[in-house]
């Protein structure tokens, strides 16, 4: 009767707060076969350990990190995470054993006490965002929780560090290096060379901003019905580790890191591709 009560009182809470409860309906998308584990303790926003001494890392999502220069930030997703799963039951969404460096085993999805999908209730805090794995079904539907929190500026996307980046603004670009971002622009120029795909944000890709879309990215992206090539006029979200390359840049490792958004500039306004 208390679980009831406390679950009917949060829920109004973060209802009026514009943030709904992520329930465990979906964690099946994210593939692999769930196991019945407990969780004894939060290690950070995004990993969690076991009671049977496994390490687990939530592998489709990105905790605010200490080169995001954020202490709070990553004390919340933390006190957040242990909040929610410290001593819970949880089913475990595996595919593989394999570990990281870390020793890490990576989870596709963990449901709370099968009420509660614990990756879309984070993202709907705003207290990470997506770092898209291996299985696009469970991407697609974790950025919708991102998108929603972004577009409610809940958590950390009411201030700017986190902030979606503008793809002309290089200043702050430069000054992101080597963090994971999330930059929006318009495509002003499409070249290829080496097995790469260039989408080019300005017209010096030495100095603007620059997505490299690597040969199998892009035939993923054919695969789905839209070729990198044609983009030019096209604006698109994208979201990986920032790095120099003359310009700023992110090569994208996954097709579900860039979004193709709505909005397009008329054709006469976009430089011809040299």
């Amino acid at each position: 009767m208390f679980a009831f009560g406390f679950r009917l009182v949060l829920g109004l809470v973060l209802a009026a707060s514009g943030v709904g409860l992520a329930m465990a309906a979906d964690p099946a998308l994210c593939g692999g076969k769930p196991t019945a584990v407990r969780i004894t303790e939060a290690l950070d926003g995004a990993s969690l350990k076991l009671a049977d001494g496994r390490v687990v890392r939530l592998s489709n999502l990105i905790a605010p990190l200490p080169i995001d220069g954020d202490k709070d930030a990553i004390m919340r997703a933390k006190e957040t995470l242990a909040e929610i799963a410290n001593g819970k039951d949880a089913l475990l969404y595996v595919s593989s054993e394999a570990k990281d460096r870390y020793g890490r085993i990576s989870a596709q999805s963990i449901a709370i006490g099968e009420k509660l999908w614990l990756e879309a209730e984070l993202l709907s805090r705003g207290l990470v965002r997506v770092f898209p794995g291996t299985d696009d079904n469970c991407a697609k539907a974790l950025l919708q929780y991102e998108a929603k929190a972004r577009a409610i500026k809940a958590g950390f996307w009411s201030g700017s560090r986190f902030a979606v980046l503008d793809a002309n603004n290089i200043e702050a670009l430069f000054a992101a290096e080597g963090r994971f971002v999330i930059v929006e622009g318009t495509i002003r120029r499409v070249g290829e060379a080496r097995g790469r795909v260039y989408l080019d944000f300005g017209r010096r890709f030495t100095e603007d901003f620059t997505i490299i879309v690597p040969d199998g990215i892009r035939k993923s992206l054919v695969a789905q019905g839209s070729d990198p090539k044609s983009w030019r006029g096209r604006r698109v979200r994208v979201r990986g580790i920032l790095f120099s390359w003359g310009g700023p840049a992110i090569e994208v490792n996954l097709a579900l890191a860039i979004e193709l958004l709505n909005q397009t500039i008329p054709d006469q306004k976009i430089p011809k591709s040299e």
